[in-house]
């Protein structure tokens, strides 16, 4: 077994350690004097936009919230076609990154955002240099070549991804996590760990990628509910981890999990973390024999009952299954979406439409 992924796609530069944002546009002048920063209203709220501008003139974008739209990503890929940056920045959760990373990439792109999404197309290489910094310690966009992105219109929640989407700055500052939402740090926390858990047992991992998520595994378990309880000197733990869940997933995807998620967040509005959580014991009964050696190796070495851990934090955090009892009207739309994930794909178990319908069913149920 080879220990590298065939192809690895890292960030040009990365950048962890308190108060880093305040550098960020001195790093991005690497690439020019101008560039775009986007952000979401808490950054401009709290202060901490203009702190991070400091006097430059750089021109600002705000995401307007929620999950990131192909009519958002096209909004702001007309402001870049209009501006020509040197650079794209984002200061934001997952969401904000994504738009931006997606806008940025698709930037001289030919078609648009919902094409590439709904066709699976080739997508040119981007020219202009993108600059992540997360204020959330969840998805791990800042360290993937993919931008999740929701079309309304047709109930689709799907990726687009290239190479060179890959972020040529990313800004880890534990500063950022300063004042997030409990209910945010606990949806993000939950999709970092089920995020290095699925990658841990995708049928693409390596060695690499399985050792980045099993450090990325520990870490959370033990920085997770300290940081929600309100310690601050979990933030970094919390950055990084979902930093390293990221590196991994990128290269190894996921599982059924969430190819699951995806189609639920977007019929139900849920927070995405939260869905993960909630797909995971079916997801986890259906798999388990086939990753019965990793289950048992990280509560060898770790004492990591991931189920049990999931439990534990749902407990601890109020956190109720917004699916229980709802119905999905189109079951058979639902199941294409779900068969169709690379995530699905990654599996470590292979998954029929039968199966899909199944899992569905259980989530629901529980």
């Amino acid at each position: 077994m080879t220990i590298l992924p065939a192809t690895l796609l890292l960030p040009q530069q990365t950048i962890s350690k308190p108060g880093a944002v305040l550098s960020l546009v001195k790093e991005a002048s690497a690439f020019g004097a101008n560039g775009i920063l986007v952000h979401d209203a808490f950054l401009k709220r709290s202060g901490k936009l203009d702190a991070i501008l400091s006097g430059y003139p750089i021109r600002t974008w705000q995401h307007a919230g929620g999950e990131p739209t192909v009519g958002a990503v096209e909004d702001l890929r007309a402001e870049i076609r209009r501006e020509r940056p040197d650079w794209v920045a984002t200061v934001g959760g997952g969401s904000v990154i994504d738009l931006g990373k997606a806008a940025a990439g698709l930037a001289d792109a030919p078609e648009t955002a919902a094409f590439y999404q709904l066709n699976n197309a080739a997508i040119p290489p981007a020219v202009i240099p993108f600059i992540a910094a997360p204020t959330t310690a969840g998805t791990g966009a800042e360290a993937t070549v993919t931008a999740v992105l929701t079309d309304p219109a047709r109930t689709l929640k799907q990726s687009i991804r290239h190479p060179s989407f890959m972020p040529k700055c990313v800004i880890l500052d534990p500063c950022l996590l300063e004042g997030c939402p409990k209910a945010t740090i606990a949806a993000a926390g939950l999709d970092a760990f089920i995020q290095a858990f699925e990658s841990y047992t995708s049928r693409h991992a390596t060695p690499f990628t399985r050792a980045l998520s099993e450090l990325a595994l520990v870490r959370i378990s033990h920085a997770l509910l300290p940081l929600y309880q309100g310690d601050p000197r979990f933030a970094a733990d919390m950055l990084e981890a979902s930093n390293l869940a990221g590196i991994a997933l990128s290269h190894a995807r996921l599982g059924v999990i969430h190819g699951l998620a995806h189609p639920l967040g977007v019929r139900f509005h849920a927070a995405h973390g939260l869905t993960c959580a909630c797909c995971l014991p079916t997801a986890m009964a259906f798999n388990r024999e086939a990753i019965a050696a990793d289950l048992a190796g990280l509560k060898a070495r770790h004492g990591i009952d991931v189920e049990a851990q999931i439990d534990q934090w749902l407990g601890a955090m109020a956190l109720d299954n917004p699916f229980k009892g709802q119905r999905v009207d189109d079951r058979e739309a639902f199941i294409r979406e779900t068969l169709a994930s690379g995530s699905t794909a990654a599996n470590p178990r292979p998954v029929t439409a039968e199966d899909a319908a199944a899992l569905l069913d259980a989530v629901l149920k529980d």
